[in-house]
């Protein structure tokens, strides 16, 4: 057929669309399909010429069809740490009780902002690390400041013995991954710089001497910084790398990634690159590295992913996932894979004439894309009732609204790529993810808007899916809120049991019985207004949840004794009295669980609260007995330089409290600007350090 009479039968098509449903067409969308899970081989390249024309290629392609957006590396909470309390002996031999960073896993850190070990505060402000003596509060000091490079921006920090690692990004484009020579078997590594992401920058101390930190090892790693984590001795450090300047360096431009370590370039062998052979190739890179921090001349171990954007990272004691969500009705061949699946066995014959003939057609995927929205557009909006189009909608977004999770096992800095799966619906953070006696447990919400252009959308879904190992699903509870419109807002996985919150109105806290992990099963739910982006365990039988009702910050308790019936047994909230502002209140705790302290023998609770621009520390006393009481607010108020009237001015106050801690019965609260010692029964001023003003 000639081009011409191709082109006049779109016309045809884009003017007419006749079709007539029949009941038996009907009837066929109302049996549901089985979600398509499909999963391809992890392979290495033979040579660093095909990993750079794999680059090219996706990049070339990225314009139109990859879609892929939030994604994540996420961390296990099989073992949760209740009260992170930890007991120090001190040179003297006397014990020191004190807090240390709100983690999801026990026995796996997570780096902050701030951290102690009982005797020293490690805190990252102005760009620089402070080195604090902190205990005795009478006595405290800045001990030391370590800086970095101008170009450097430093994230935050691990702690461990006598060894502080300290992670830093670059500002601007350093590549340290070529060089202009010419290298074995005739690679040219070109000056061009082939990414546009930043280094990301592992610096390893010794505090033998804490006045005199000695830098023993400088590790960087090519891509932003996106987690870490601090296993035994190892580091395992995940960043996130972009190759969008690939095609402009030439066809005999060659990549050979490197890492650095103490100024001496490595390069990352074939063998340590992987790629997933599908249709959607990937041109972002995800970085695994690993590290003992204690052992200056163990080999350091270099992984490459191509797996798609990474964000989130979620670690076990064994394993690290990593996962992409994406939206595959927009990649046309992924969409064409869905109409012969899905709409081919229900559409009327003159439209499949139709489809089949675009594909035909001599147009870019992009053009037959848009032709096949329009008529499937027509023929919903003048074929189809909504009782008919709803089933199609539900099916096509549990197809398209998908998470892929990948498992890289890690031992003892080992790195191994183990197997990929996937599951219907977008996850929220870390907390969505929890492995668990051989099972990955996952909570997910379909939005229901993948297809909203073409049939319309649906509201939300929730859903619950439990995975083996080798990431095949073989339980799960869909739908867990039908018709309610509500997306999950927290989840917790503790032991066999998942605690909920989904929200539209109000704030339904689910329990869901996990026991038998090829059935789970809804056991209670109690519906209250407002919800909790947080959920943390007071004890076996009881939650905390920070949440937001309305413009407020609201703190419950509920009991969970009963999992058929969880009753919430305190409440307060936090509302903000400032008639001059129009401020919600807000706190850092309501999304970073790391501003969270929580100690239930010591009956605390301690979260930062206030305005957009600055926060001070609430302390509660929290018991089954009396329930959430305020016991008083921490401030701080280091004169600064006047800023301009706050509906100008939209930064952060240096006197924002971000973190608080305790050591023996102090409580200390750091911000950008000082660090504050109180008593911890109270809350009497006992001292206070400048760390920077303006």
């Amino acid at each position: 057929m000639k081009k011409k009479e191709h082109y006049q039968i779109v016309a045809i098509m884009l003017v007419s669309i006749l079709v007539v449903a029949t009941v038996a067409y009907v009837a066929t969308l109302q049996q549901p399909n089985p979600t398509i899970i499909t999963t391809y081989p992890v392979k290495n390249f033979d040579s660093y010429h095909a990993f750079t024309s794999f680059l090219r290629a996706s990049n070339e392609n990225t314009a139109w069809t990859d879609n892929r957006y939030a994604a994540g590396i996420i961390s296990d909470s099989s073992n949760i740490e209740i009260a992170p309390s930890v007991v120090k002996e001190t040179e003297g031999g006397q014990s020191v009780d004190y807090s240390t960073t709100n983690v999801q896993v026990a026995g796996v850190d997570e780096p902050d902002i701030v951290k102690t070990d009982g005797i020293y505060l490690y805190i990252v402000s102005n760009n620089t690390v402070v080195i604090v003596k902190a205990y005795p509060a009478e006595n405290a000091s800045i001990e030391t400041i370590i800086t970095v490079g101008e170009n450097l921006t430093i994230r935050n920090v691990f702690i461990s013995g006598t060894r502080l690692v300290i992670f830093s990004e670059s500002s601007v484009n350093y590549p340290i991954l070529y060089s202009d020579v010419i290298v074995k078997e005739n690679v040219y590594i070109s000056s061009t710089p082939w990414y546009s992401s930043p280094d990301t920058h592992i610096s390893i101390y010794r505090l033998d001497t804490i006045t005199a930190p000695e830098p023993v090892k400088e590790v960087i790693i090519g891509g932003s910084f996106s987690d870490a984590r601090l296993i035994g001795e190892y580091v395992y450090v995940i960043t996130t790398q972009y190759t969008y300047n690939t095609q402009g360096n030439g066809e005999n431009f060659t990549i050979v990634p490197r890492i650095s370590v103490n100024g001496q370039a490595l390069d990352v062998s074939l063998d340590d690159i992987f790629y997933v052979d599908s249709p959607d190739m990937s041109s972002t890179l995800t970085n695994v590295v690993s590290m003992n921090i204690h052992n200056d001349t163990e080999q350091i171990h270099a992984k490459i992913f191509l797996l798609g954007t990474s964000q989130i990272i979620y670690v076990s004691q064994n394993n690290i996932y990593v996962t992409s969500s994406t939206w595959y009705y927009y990649d046309y061949t992924k969409l064409q894979q869905l109409v012969d699946d899905i709409l081919m066995p229900v559409l009327p014959d003159t439209i499949i004439e139709q489809l089949e003939t675009v594909k035909t057609l001599d147009l870019q995927d992009y053009q037959k894309q848009e032709i096949v929205f329009w008529i499937l557009q027509n023929y919903a909006e003048n074929s189809m009732s909504e009782e008919q189009k709803t089933p199609i909608i539900k099916e096509i977004v549990r197809q398209t609204e998908q998470t892929i999770i990948h498992r890289i096992s890690i031992s003892n800095g080992t790195i191994t790529y183990e197997g990929q799966g996937s599951i219907p619906g977008y996850v929220n953070n870390q907390f969505s993810f929890d492995e668990y006696n051989g099972y990955l447990r996952v909570s997910t919400t379909i939005q229901g808007s993948s297809v909203s252009n073409i049939f319309g959308g649906i509201s939300p879904e929730t859903n619950l899916y439990v995975l083996d190992m080798q990431l095949t699903v073989v339980g799960s509870l869909e739908d867990i809120t039908p018709g309610t419109g509500e997306s999950i807002y927290a989840t917790r996985f503790i032991g066999t049991t998942c605690y909920m919150v989904t929200f539209m109105q109000t704030d339904p806290f689910m329990v869901i019985d996990l026991s038998i992990p090829t059935s789970p099963v809804l056991r209670g739910e109690l519906k209250i207004p407002g919800y909790s982006t947080y959920l943390h365990p007071f004890d076996d039988t009881h939650m905390i949840g920070i949440g937001r009702n309305s413009s407020s910050v609201k703190i419950a308790l509920y009991d969970i004794s009963d999992m058929n019936n969880p009753v919430e047994v305190g409440l307060y909230t936090i509302e903000n009295k400032d008639p001059d502002s129009y401020w919600w209140t807000e706190s850092a705790a309501l999304y970073e669980h790391k501003a969270f302290l929580f100690s239930k023998d010591k009956q605390l609770l301690v979260i930062p609260a206030g305005n957009y621009s600055q926060q001070s520390a609430y302390v509660f006393s929290i018991s089954l007995e009396n329930g959430i009481n305020l016991k008083g607010v921490v401030t701080h108020e280091l004169e600064t330089q006047p800023q301009e009237p706050y509906y100008y001015w939209w930064g952060t106050s240096a006197n924002s409290i971000k973190r608080s801690l305790y050591i023996e019965n102090t409580l200390y609260t750091v911000s950008e600007n000082m660090v504050k010692m109180n008593d911890l029964t109270s809350l009497a001023d006992l001292n206070s350090i400048t760390l920077f003003s303006t």
